[in-house]
């Protein structure tokens, strides 16, 4: 099968193969139906029941204006928030002080290991390295003639 479009060059197609005719089974229309009304007829009862309850929920109450506070409560709130936060903040510091406190140490700490560190590589150098234990001579095995027969003279060795 060709087409021919407008501006277009034609091109073939192909047949889609025939798969059959779509077989649809009344028993899966009769569950699919019991299943919708069963579940329709579950939500209309919880609705029933219920309906009431979902105004407790904060998304089905309508908006609503916030109340209103009298200046003194407002004040009251106020110092207190000030007070936490100026008690905060005095936390804060202390735990900034400790912290360098500790990191002063450390960098002490660190200071001496590296002194004690260069003293023990320079103490190591200082000391001549032992002199090397002098090699022995593998002896010689003593020869023994087990036949009577005179032994062939024993090679000398190189010094």
């Amino acid at each position: 099968m060709s087409h021919e479009f407008e501006g277009e060059r034609e091109f073939e197609t192909e047949l889609a193969r025939d798969i059959g005719a779509l077989r649809s089974s009344h028993g899966t229309a009769i569950v699919i139906c019991i299943v919708l009304a069963l579940t329709g007829s579950g939500a209309a009862i919880l609705w029933g029941e219920y309906g009431g309850a979902l105004d407790d929920f904060a998304i089905f109450k309508s908006e609503a204006a916030p109340q209103a506070v009298s200046l003194k409560v407002f004040d009251e709130y106020q110092q207190a928030v000030a007070g936490n936060l100026r008690r905060y903040s005095e936390m804060l510091q202390a735990q900034d002080a400790e912290i360098k406190r500790l990191s002063d140490q450390v960098l002490q700490l660190t200071m001496k290991i590296d002194s004690l560190e260069s003293r023990a590589r320079d103490a190591q150098a200082a000391i001549s390295p032992a002199p090397k234990a002098a090699s022995k001579k593998p002896t010689a095995k003593p020869r023994i003639s087990t036949g009577g027969a005179p032994l062939p003279p024993a090679p000398e060795e190189k010094q």
